[in-house]
């Protein structure tokens, strides 16, 4: 089935997974179809990111955000992801895809994300976004009045509180030439 097929199951399927609260886990059940398949015979690396995309799009319907997202037009943009693997999702498997907000800081929300197969973690992705307004960033206190939501305290895992400084590219408007490797230098 194609990506874009998945995001118009997903979104049409969503009201008979039920309404989630905004600080709440949306769980979404999936399969490995042939096409996320690699040629090492398990999902491939790059499909777990596109499935979290699904489980983050099930989150916002689901809780209600989408909706007011639409209304305030309001768009998000992942700014930085990363996933740690521990075991291979099989061709034809099931599992679960779990998703919530993690936290904040200043400038962005993170989602953690669990790929789960009978109550195990096989994959865990944090993903860190950005909301814009009319091209401009959202601080999240403003963000949630948007939303109309009351989080919990922020739980942003102390690793990823500098993982933005750390990994940092220049701006869209400034220069960003991409030289000879190391890249890292």
């Amino acid at each position: 089935m194609n990506k874009i097929l998945r995001v118009v199951w997903t979104a049409a399927t969503a009201r008979r997974r039920g309404r989630v609260g905004p600080t709440e886990h949306a769980v979404l059940p999936l399969r490995v179809l042939p096409n996320d398949i690699d040629f090492a015979g398990h999902m491939n690396n790059g499909v777990y990111f596109t499935m979290a995309d699904l489980g983050r799009i099930d989150l916002a319907i689901r809780s209600g955000w989408l909706r007011a997202q639409v209304r305030h037009r309001v768009s998000p943009v992942v700014m930085q992801e990363t996933m740690t693997f521990r075991t291979s999702l099989q061709p034809l498997q099931a599992y679960e895809l779990h998703s919530a907000l993690a936290g904040w800081d200043r400038i962005s929300v993170y989602y953690e994300q669990r790929f789960v197969v009978d109550g195990q973690v096989c994959a865990q992705a944090l993903v860190r976004m950005r909301f814009l307004r009319k091209g401009k960033g959202v601080d999240p206190d403003r963000l949630w009045q948007l939303l109309g939501i009351d989080p919990p305290p922020s739980a942003v895992p102390d690793w990823a509180k500098g993982w933005g400084d750390g990994t940092r590219l220049p701006s869209p408007r400034a220069d960003a030439p991409a030289g000879p490797a190391p890249f890292w230098v």
